[in-house]
């Protein structure tokens, strides 16, 4: 099959003769025939074979974590890297009109990956970490973003952006989590938390089905990606969100423990992106869920803390504080140590 593909690509669907597949394979014509009978059964076969309904299928079974962005982020991964593989067949089918039976045909790799996303958004927002929202219509648009950036490239660069793949990936994720993760939905058109709202309707707003009551404060600073992410997982930088202690190491498994007997254990960490660990107060029942993310932004970087599986409302309303004034510390301690 791959020899057919690498031919067809170069010369056309029209222009590649079975007699030159066969040679190029290092079988007889008459071999080439008895297993497929035509050429457009052979690359009826091949686009069956290569196309990505059943990766897509493992993708979702094995890498979901149930987080909006960095689930996002593994399915958009996962999609151009099989779009990549496949840019050969991409290029013999849209090229020729006579291949129209082809493309609908495979037209149920796309309807499986759209039902894939929508199941998942659905179940998202069962589990309370999803806005309300039309969620296949959300899918849909999430593919077609990322197949329109693929098709841009397709032929050769991108007159429009120097943007690579990763970036897209990155900004496709990160415009979904902000748009529909229920954390986002108290944040002003500038970007902070609205203190516009009553405190009963934010608290209402704050709670959810799975995740209970959450919070979420973010702040942009005018440092990068990179010196922001030195700042919070260094010693100042912890001292600031995590509070006094000794020896804290900052990776995946790792228990901690504050002065103030605050305590928890870190439970994932992807450097550059977010860390996430279960954090109890020492007057708490029960941890809650924390997650601290660097994102690139415009000017700078955009810190976001979101913590869930708050005790209440008032625990919730403790915890605003708490966070905005931590903001607050990490703004001025990477000031001091840009100067």
């Amino acid at each position: 099959m791959q020899a057919a593909i690498d031919l067809m690509a170069d010369k056309g669907f029209k222009g590649v003769s079975t007699k030159e597949i066969a040679a190029a394979a290092g079988v007889s014509e008459m071999t080439l025939f008895r297993r497929f009978g035509t050429k457009l059964t052979l690359l009826e076969q091949a686009v069956e074979r290569y196309h990505y309904a059943v990766e897509m299928t493992s993708a979702f079974e094995e890498k979901i974590v149930w987080d909006l962005g960095e689930d996002l982020r593994s399915i958009g991964r996962v999609y151009h890297e099989i779009m990549a593989r496949n840019r050969k067949l991409y290029l013999i089918v849209l090229k020729d009109d006579a291949l129209a039976g082809v493309r609908e045909k495979a037209q149920r790799h796309p309807k499986k990956m759209l039902e894939l996303l929508t199941d998942y958004l659905n179940e998202m927002r069962l589990k309370g970490k999803l806005v309300e929202t039309d969620t296949q219509m959300q899918a849909m648009t999430f593919m077609w973003m990322h197949f329109g950036a693929f098709i841009s490239r397709l032929y050769g660069g991108d007159p429009l952006s120097e943007a690579s793949m990763a970036d897209v990936i990155e900004s496709s994720a990160d415009l979904f989590d902000r748009a529909l993760a229920p954390q986002y939905a108290e944040w002003g058109s500038d970007g902070e938390m609205d203190k516009t709202s009553g405190r009963e309707e934010r608290s209402a707003v704050g709670k959810t089905k799975d995740a209970g009551y959450q919070i979420g404060v973010r702040r942009t600073v005018p440092v990068t990606v990179e010196a922001a992410w030195r700042f919070l997982t260094g010693t100042e930088g912890l001292r600031a969100w995590l509070g006094e202690a000794e020896d804290i190491v900052v990776r995946e498994g790792e228990n901690f423990a504050t002065r103030d007997g605050d305590s928890g254990r870190f439970t994932v960490v992807k450097p550059l992106s977010h860390v996430r660990l279960q954090w109890m107060k020492s007057d708490w029942e029960a941890p809650s869920t924390l997650q601290i993310r660097v994102l690139p932004a415009k000017q700078g970087a955009t810190i976001s803390i979101h913590q869930e599986k708050l005790s209440g409302p008032a625990a919730r309303e403790q915890m605003k504080a708490h966070w905005e004034g931590v903001q607050e510390a990490i703004r001025m301690g990477l000031e001091g140590g840009s100067r």
